[in-house]
């Protein structure tokens, strides 16, 4: 399931309120065979976070945990997202410590499919599964009250807390449910914008050229880590037309072709006459 975006926490009785983090969603199944971990795009990457298949080892075959991959930066007192995309992108695992899997429903159990149960029944079941896992899969922090959802929002912003989702009790797990069981309301300084063109070389391009929602341009800042800056020179290869040079900018970058798809990009913006705008993923499935 994913959640329709609002503008505000829904307020009122029936309603379940969770901290969306900053990184990636992942599907977490105990086979006959194995932990394995997949993408939203249903790719394998087990053997990207090891210690995640460890923390379900316990578990019984046939549990299923929808979640979200998270690395925090110890340093920066955040969640890391580059360090999370940088070890789900690479062809071998690689030594960044620290990732978690913060459990935030739960599809099945040994020998039951609770898809059709409501959230009301999940969630206890949610709760004994991490119980029973490693620490290093952990339940996400949640809680009834519209006006607490709200404070973590603004508190733990800086954190790499990006907003916040809440769910119906009442409602089952069914992708595309019409009635849109789940909402997302994030953070006032994370938005998307349309990805222009990049600046640098296209196969590691060094930044973006984005065109905000209020209709202003911006490059991002700093310089994109090695994996994301490669995931995003794959979504722009053959589609960049000639450099051009941009005195509003006072940078010479590479625009997508007329006749390339639209691509959206999500940022941070640091508000301001001139924005700070800081790449964060394309939204797309990975």
């Amino acid at each position: 399931m994913r959640p329709k975006p609002v503008e505000a926490v829904p307020d009122g009785p029936g309603w379940h309120h969770s901290v969306k983090l900053d990184g990636w969603r992942v599907a977490l199944s105990v086979t006959p065979e194995g932990v394995r971990i997949h993408s939203r795009s249903k790719r394998d990457v087990s053997a990207q976070f090891p210690e995640l298949t460890d923390a379900a080892d316990q578990l019984g075959v046939g549990t299923v945990i929808d979640g979200e991959v998270v690395v925090w930066d110890e340093q920066r007192g955040r969640f890391d997202f580059e360090a999370v995309q940088s070890r789900g992108l690479a062809r071998r695992p690689r030594s960044v410590p620290g990732a978690v899997l913060v459990a935030f429903d739960v599809l099945a159990a040994p020998w039951t499919d609770l898809r059709s149960e409501p959230l009301r029944s999940r969630w206890p079941r949610l709760r004994s599964v991490v119980e029973q896992a490693g620490p290093q899969i952990q339940l996400v922090l949640a809680t009834d009250d519209a006006a607490q959802a709200r404070e973590w929002m603004r508190e733990m912003r800086t954190q790499g807390v990006e907003g916040i989702v809440s769910k119906r009790w009442d409602s089952p797990y069914r992708p595309g449910e019409p009635r849109t069981a789940w909402r997302k309301v994030r953070s006032a300084d994370t938005v998307d914008a349309l990805l222009l063109g990049v600046t640098g070389p296209e196969r590691r391009p060094w930044g973006a050229v984005v065109e905000l929602p209020d209709g202003r341009r911006a490059v991002t800042t700093p310089r994109l880590p090695s994996g994301t800056a490669s995931q995003l020179g794959r979504a722009v290869a053959g589609r960049l037309g000639e450099p051009v040079t941009d005195g509003q900018l006072d940078v010479r970058w590479q625009p997508l072709t007329a006749d390339a798809e639209p691509l959206t990009a999500e940022v941070r913006v640091r508000t301001g006459r001139v924005p700070l705008v800081r790449y964060v993923r394309l939204r797309v499935d990975v």
